[in-house]
Formats: structure tokens, C-alpha cells, sequence
């Protein structure tokens, strides 16, 4: 019997199987060490609400939403990133996706989680917008570099008092940070330590590269950073970066001393995202970056649609999800990056 239900433990195994028959790209494939730090994991938000389609105890179908705590007009407030979405070949082109999704949204909305993002495929953008209620936000960007063989990106940093040093673990310094910088912003995921060492340095399946700009022992902003072979070219992303708005020196010191890390690392080329932030475009220009590149997911170049379901009080909600408010880099979506 086919039954769509919330998940059940045990129904891990399932996804995975799920997972390996239905995405067949080489990217940032999921694994069971993933699915625990994504879907069961200490996300400060809470636990995701996962949907499932069942059909005689074979997993056929899931889609999902993640809890994501974001600052919204100086008040916190939960949304949530879509997940997963997928649906076994044999039942595809069947309907089962929007009874999946019916559930999933039906669940948002009774706990009034006000809205939910995502960055769909080229394959899966008009099921979100034409049968789900997704809108569209924006054109994400892609800020691009090209680094190999080209002596003019060696960054020359120039912040004094300023010290670039590792970070082991987010602590109490981020949080003054985040307290003190979290005004400028009208839209941001809260970037306090509980969400940025699960985010980042929980993550089982993926190396990331924390970094602060240090003034003595304040923390003045921190840049995340990664790694990752895509066959013959090796590639550099700055996952997050982070100071107060306007900030100039320590914005700049966290894009060149990145610069250099990549550089130590032979890296072919850098990208990132970088929504909601004229202060940190105006320095990425200057250090070289232009909107270049593949920014993935079937789409061609260097942009992909970034899209939002408005669950709950959309006249509240609508005007601030924009690419003009809404502060977003690559580490605020947990699927891609």
C-alpha cells in the first residue's frame, strides 16, 4: 500500500538507496554520515520535518524541509531550506511529487515556519513555481576568479592590527560578533556559534576552513573556506564571509588572506556567492572577482534561480525576501555547497 508519511526510524536506508538511484551527478553526493549531521544533527533550529512516499516499505519518494533560524527586522524568526526532493524513475510522471510536497507544506504551515528557500535543478524549476507556490527571489551570482598561472591575484594584505588565525571551534567570540553586527542586516541566517560549528565544523563528510580576523582577542569577522576537485581543475570557495557592514579593512583582510590560502593550495580558480552585501561586492571587484563561471545544477552560466514559498503572512514576508535585503552565500543553503 502506498502511504505518504513524516520519516520513521530506519528510513535512512531507504533515502540512501533513494539518493543513489535518482541523482546520478558526481557533486557533493549525499551519504549516511551526511544525512545524520544534515537531518538528525544539533541544528539549533530543530529537526527538520521530513516527508515520505512508502510503498510496501520501499521508499519511492521524499522531499524535506530544514529549520534555519534567521534575523528578520531585528526579530528571530524560523524558516526553512527545502531538501531532498526526489522520486523513484518507475514513479515519476505519476503525480507522487505534489502529494509529497502537499504534506511537507502542510506541515510548514501548521508550524507556521513563515517561508521556504531553495536552489532547484534545471529539471525540478517549474514543478516549484508552477504546481508548488515557490516564487522567484533572484538570479543568484556567481563571483569568479581565475588564479592559476596569473601573478597579479597574490593579495597583499593590508589591515594592521589585524591577525589571521584558525578557528577550532566557534565560541563566545562570534557571538559578541554576531551581537554586534547583526543589525546592519534586515534578513540574515543568525550566524551565532551553535549554528556555525554545526554548519561547518560538525559536518562529517566535508572539510571546511574556518578563519577570524582577530584584533587581539576580538573577532572582527571570520571567512569559511573550501576546497574541491571537480576533475582536472581544483577549485576554491569561500563558503561564508562575515564582519560588520562597512567594515572595509577587515572585509578586505578576510578576501586576501583567502586569497592567499587558495593560492598556498594551487588552486585553478575561486568562486562564491555573495547576495545582500554592496560593501563586500565593491571589495570582491577589487580584489579581481567578476560574475563568471558555471554556477551548476543544469544551469547554464554563471547564474541559478534562487526561489522562495512564502508559507505564512506573505504581505509581512514578501518585501524583504529580495537580493537587495536578504543577506546569502553559499553556506546558507545545505544542499550544494
Amino acid at each position: 500500500m502506498l502511504e505518504i508519511r513524516p520519516y520513521k526510524i530506519g528510513d535512512e536506508a531507504g533515502f540512501q538507496k533513494l539518493d543513489q538511484l535518482v541523482e546520478i551527478h558526481p557533486w557533493n553526493r549525499r551519504n549516511l554520515a551526511n544525512w545524520h549531521w544534515k537531518f538528525k544533527g544539533s541544528n539549533p533550529a530543530g529537526e527538520p520535518i521530513m516527508i515520505y512516499a512508502d510503498n510496501n516499505g520501499e521508499i519511492i519518494g521524499h522531499f524535506a524541509a530544514i529549520p534555519m533560524k534567521y534575523w528578520f527586522d531585528g526579530v528571530e524568526v524560523v524558516g526553512s531550506h527545502s531538501a531532498a526532493m526526489m522520486i523513484d524513475p518507475a514513479w515519476q510522471n505519476k503525480g507522487l511529487i505534489k502529494f509529497v510536497a502537499d504534506k511537507l507544506i502542510k506541515e510548514l504551515e501548521e508550524q507556521k515556519i513563515p517561508f521556504t528557500y531553495g536552489y532547484p535543478n534545471d529539471n525540478a524549476y517549474d514543478l516549484h513555481i508552477k504546481l508548488l507556490g515557490y516564487e522567484d527571489v533572484t538570479m543568484q551570482r556567481l563571483f569568479y576568479k581565475k588564479m592559476k598561472n596569473n601573478r597579479d591575484n597574490i593579495p597583499v594584505p593590508t589591515s594592521e592590527g589585524l591577525n589571521w588565525q584558525k578557528i577550532e571551534c566557534f565560541d563566545d567570540r562570534v557571538n559578541a560578533l554576531w551581537d554586534s553586527a547583526k543589525n546592519d542586516f534586515k534578513v540574515i541566517v543568525i550566524r551565532n556559534s551553535a549554528f556555525l560549528n554545526w554548519r561547518y565544523l560538525d559536518r562529517p563528510d566535508v572539510p571546511y576552513y574556518a578563519f577570524g580576523a582577530f584584533n587581539g582577542d576580538i573577532l572582527e569577522g571570520y571567512c569559511v573556506l573550501k576546497l574541491y576537485q571537480d576533475e582536472n581543475v581544483l577549485r576554491g570557495h569561500f563558503i561564508d564571509l562575515f564582519t560588520q557592514d562597512g567594515n572595509s579593512d577587515c572585509g578586505r583582510f578576510l578576501v586576501e588572506n583567502g586569497l592567499q590560502f587558495f593560492i598556498n593550495g594551487k588552486v585553478d580558480e575561486v568562486t562564491l556567492w555573495m547576495q545582500g552585501s554592496p560593501f563586500f561586492e565593491d571589495i570582491l571587484k577589487e580584489c579581481g572577482f567578476s560574475i563568471d563561471g558555471v554556477s551548476g545544477g543544469g544551469w547554464p552560466g554563471a547564474t541559478r534561480p534562487m526561489i522562495c514559498r512564502l508559507n505564512i503572512n506573505q504581505e509581512k514576508y514578501r518585501p524583504r525576501l529580495n537580493e537587495k535585503d536578504w543577506y546569502f552565500t553559499m553556506g546558507d543553503t545545505l544542499e550544494i555547497y
